[in-house]
This record gives C-alpha cells, sequence and structure tokens, in this order.
C-alpha cells in the first residue's frame, strides 16, 4: 500500500469504523432523558422507526465524509475555502501525500455506499 492510502485508510477508519460504531452504540440506546448532546439526539431518534433511524445515521456518515473531504481536499490544493490559496505540503515520514487524498477519501467513500 502506498503511503497516501495507508493515510487515507487509516483516517476513513478512524471515521467510519470507529467512531461511527461509537456514535451508533451511544445513540441507539433507549431514550433516558439525558440533557447533553447525545441524550438529546437518543431521545430523538428512540422515536423514529428502524428505516428512519437507519436514513440519519447514513446522513451523519454522509456529513462526516464531506467534512473529510473537504479538510483533504483543501491540502490536496483541489478546494480552496476562504482566503487559503497557498500550496500545503503534506508527508507522511519520508513521503509528499497531498495531490491525491480527497480522491483516494472519495473512492472508499464510494465503495462503502456513503455516497
Amino acid at each position: 500500500m502506498k503511503p497516501d492510502e495507508k493515510v487515507v485508510d487509516a483516517l476513513f477508519n478512524a471515521l467510519f469504523v470507529d467512531n461511527m460504531s461509537y456514535y451508533r452504540q451511544l445513540l441507539e440506546g433507549p431514550a433516558d432523558g439525558a440533557s447533553d448532546v447525545f441524550g438529546r439526539a437518543r431521545d430523538v431518534l428512540a422515536r423514529l422507526c428502524a428505516e428512519d433511524r437507519e436514513a440519519v445515521f447514513k446522513f451523519i456518515e454522509l456529513a462526516m465524509s464531506d467534512s473529510a473531504s473537504v479538510i483533504l481536499g483543501t491540502l490536496d490544493g483541489t478546494h480552496f475555502p476562504g482566503d487559503l490559496d497557498g500550496d500545503f505540503a503534506v508527508r507522511y515520514g519520508d513521503h509528499d501525500i497531498h495531490g491525491n487524498l480527497q480522491d483516494l477519501f472519495i473512492a472508499q467513500g464510494e465503495s462503502r455506499r456513503i455516497y
């Protein structure tokens, strides 16, 4: 696996395997009236049917993916938010890895049907 692929794979798994599993675990429990952001979201989701809850989780995945894509595109030099028009140098070990990160990330999202 090339260094840029390794980095994207690690980021993708951290977001969609580790974090999403954690969010699902926190949010799929029964309503408990807690006032923190997870408790309030859990109470709302508990009122939905299983199909609608899954639609919400798919939307969360899409929002996470789009957010990561913007960041990776900015580092790649293909997305220019605000006044950021300079170049970034992204390295992993001894390897320059910028330029293809966003494309690799989107390809993983497409293969896992996030998009």
